[in-house]
């Protein structure tokens, strides 16, 4: 198999199919062919793509072309149908670039082609059919845990950061752009965390100045301490060095007349619910029998009695 040429880097799957099909006739190819990093590969003929231009498409991109497929605007050939693949000459789009090869390339399009300073010792990374792979030198740094990432739901940006799971905890890698479908990569967890650490602090003094400033004080930043005072002001440092200084001042807070407080008066007792008299009842009259009558003769009267002596009768009675 033949190696992949990609001095074609005007032509990606960015490019229109008006574009493709100029460059198709350009060079001494037969073939269209576009290899997406998931899904099937799109085998066009120079007449099916001079179909889609005329119908229309001529300024969708390349990389529509599976879209156009799934439509049944095209049908894409089967390149196993094709007699003497490897000697057919195709024009390849893949996001790595373009290049022309035998069509039978487009039977195995699963292996991409390294460039040649692959094996430098440098980490890099290549996408091909979502598909993520390291070179020996990236292995060596970060593991081969970092190729279990889906190529096709990396950030289509030239420079991103990825989350990556450990035994020793997470580590953030980031991926710089060479070229299309190229990346170098590096371990940028020590300065993001050195990052993080700094928006932390930079939230903590935003509270604090608002703070500040919701009490009515204000705060500039000066470069050198503000003559004449030893305080009202502030150092600030990072890491041992000396960042500048925060000047603070406050609203002076007026002194309130103190105010004598009045020891409570006592409470007053309850009075005592008012008694009204009552009527003096007579006492009941008790009947007297005889018996009691003279059980309550004292001893003299008794004396007298005995005697037969009357002071109403006297003499009437014999002394017994």
């Amino acid at each position: 198999m033949n190696e992949r040429d990609y001095s074609l880097k005007s032509l990606t799957p960015d490019s229109t199919l008006l574009y493709f099909l100029r460059t198709l006739f350009g060079s001494a190819a037969e073939y269209a062919v576009y290899i997406p990093d998931s899904g099937d590969v799109i085998v066009l003929t120079k007449g099916q793509l001079v179909f889609l231009v005329e119908r229309g498409c001529a300024d969708a991109m390349v990389k529509t072309l599976p879209q156009l497929a799934s439509r049944n605007i095209i049908r894409p050939i089967n390149p196993e149908e094709i007699e003497y693949p490897d000697e057919a000459r195709a024009l390849y789009v893949e996001t790595t670039g373009a290049f022309i090869n035998t069509l039978e390339t487009a039977i195995y399009p699963d292996e991409p082609q390294y460039p040649q300073w692959w094996d430098a010792p440098v980490p890099f990374a290549i996408t091909s059919r979502g598909v993520l792979r390291l070179n020996d030198t990236a292995i060596n740094m970060f593991g081969s845990g970092l190729e279990k990432l889906n190529a096709s739901e990396l950030p289509e940006r030239d420079e991103f950061i990825v989350r990556l799971e450990g035994l020793n905890g997470a580590r953030f890698i980031a991926f710089r752009k060479l070229k299309p479908g190229i990346f170098t990569v590096d371990d940028c967890t020590e300065d993001l965390n050195d990052a993080q650490d700094i928006t932390w602090w930079a939230a903590v003094g935003q509270s604090w100045v608002k703070e500040i400033e919701a009490m009515g004080g204000k705060w500039q930043r000066l470069s050198e301490p503000p003559k004449g005072r030893t305080k009202g002001f502030r150092a600030c440092e990072w890491q041992g060095q000396l960042q500048g200084y925060l000047d603070i001042q406050m609203p002076k807070r007026k002194k309130s007349a103190t105010k004598k407080v009045q020891p409570p008066e006592p409470a007053l007792e309850p009075a005592p619910p008012e008694q009204k008299d009552e009527p003096i009842q007579p006492e009941p009259l008790t009947m007297r029998r005889p018996d009691d009558v003279i059980g309550s003769i004292g001893p003299q009267a008794m004396a007298l009695l005995a005697a037969g002596q009357s002071r109403e009768h006297e003499g009437y009675y014999d002394t017994i």
